[in-house]
């Protein structure tokens, strides 16, 4: 069989060998994976311990754009990691700050389980613009030990939750759940919308596969992409970060098949390879599988904002997984460049959102089985 048949079976099947795009391309199974960062439970410095639990958040291609800096015995810098950016497909680095956020829902979270009080100090330096990431913390942190903090039940969720990037099951998600949702508590301005209208069911797809087509049609905003892709297991054990085959639920026997004879680096950069159309098409089946969709959407786009739309998708991802949902950001149309403007905008008016708002989290919601977890770097890569 052609590589290219392969590849073209294996689509229509529903399993993919690239995947798009996604905030979420970091995720974690319901077990711990080969590959899997274990939480440092052990480590003497209350501050290590709870980072190796703010680490697991979902964050943008699962670059882990983190940087701590310890300071007193209770207090520790953040800081975005310039080195793990994303300037083709998150120019403004939109993303990369909501992924800031999502440590700092998961840090607090944390926190609270081992009885400390997280004070939390936004841009203690000053906030900087969207157009530019200066060298200045996004937030400083202060731990206080305090015996009547309450541990937060999503604690529970924060090492087996994931993004979960599989085609959806057909099970209908009752309105009464949908419901539960959306009276979930939020951070700041944001605000939630969740649908299961057939309209949207049927829409949504559509514009979604359109945006892949466009973020992939031009070679560098792919090749971002393809970068952080693990091609085999010795690529996810020498970078520990990025995604693979193995967040498509392939495993064993078929992974391995996959990974050694039908898919290379070298392949899936060429202009015009399989992996460009497989990956609209992919799309467009995950989208067309959910069973609902959410977005959230905020009055103002200051990096602030941003963070505080990243503390709150943490929290909605932590919520699903509770309650045994499946969950996948498709950030692709929401990207700020200009050959997604037009669209974008069609997005916007389908949405009826104000052009005076910014829709900072798409994401489609279903029953799926949960997929292979994907590794994280050692705390120490992410101390200065």
């Amino acid at each position: 069989m052609q590589r290219r048949e392969f590849i073209r079976i294996i689509g229509a099947t529903g399993s993919s060998l690239t995947l798009p795009i996604i905030l979420g391309a970091c995720g974690h199974a319901g077990t711990i994976g080969k590959h899997k960062t274990t939480p440092e439970n052990r480590s003497e410095d209350i501050r290590l311990r709870l980072i190796s639990y703010a680490i697991l958040a979902p964050n943008a291609h699962n670059k882990q754009p983190w940087l701590i800096k310890l300071q007193s015995k209770q207090g520790f810098l953040l800081y975005v990691d310039q080195e793990r950016l994303l300037p083709e497909t998150d120019p403004q680095a939109r993303q990369i700050h909501i992924s800031q956020g999502t440590f700092i829902e998961h840090l607090d979270i944390a926190a609270k389980q081992f009885g400390y009080r997280l004070e939390i100090n936004y841009f203690p330096q000053g906030m900087y613009a969207n157009n530019v990431i200066e060298n200045k913390a996004v937030a400083a942190f202060r731990l206080h030990r305090d015996h009547t903090i309450q541990p937060d039940p999503l604690f529970a969720h924060v090492v087996a939750r994931h993004s979960n990037k599989r085609i959806y099951d057909d099970t209908a998600i009752e309105n009464s759940i949908l419901d539960d949702l959306s009276t979930m508590p939020l951070t700041g301005e944001t605000q939630l919308q969740l649908s299961n209208r057939q309209r949207d069911l049927q829409t949504l797809p559509g514009l979604m596969s359109r945006a892949m087509a466009i973020e992939v049609s031009n070679h560098h905003r792919h090749m971002e992409t393809i970068k952080m892709f693990r091609f085999n297991d010795e690529e996810v054990k020498r970078y520990r970060d990025g995604f693979g085959i193995g967040q498509t639920g392939k495993s064993g026997f078929s992974k391995w098949l996959i990974e050694s004879l039908f898919i290379s680096r070298n392949d899936a950069s060429q202009p015009g390879s399989a992996f460009i159309q497989q990956s609209i098409d992919l799309t467009k089946q995950q989208a067309g599988s959910a069973r609902a969709f959410g977005w959230l959407t905020t009055k103002g786009n200051e990096r602030l904002t941003q963070v505080v739309s990243g503390r709150n998708y943490a929290r909605m991802n932590l919520h699903t997984h509770a309650i045994g949902l499946a969950i996948h950001p498709m950030s692709q149309i929401l990207e700020e460049y200009e050959d997604m403007a037009t669209l974008k905008e069609e997005f916007y008016q389908y949405l009826k959102v104000p052009k005076s708002h910014t829709l900072q989290m798409l994401f489609r919601i279903g029953y799926a089985k949960p997929v292979e977890h994907t590794p994280r770097r050692n705390i120490n890569a992410l101390l200065i």
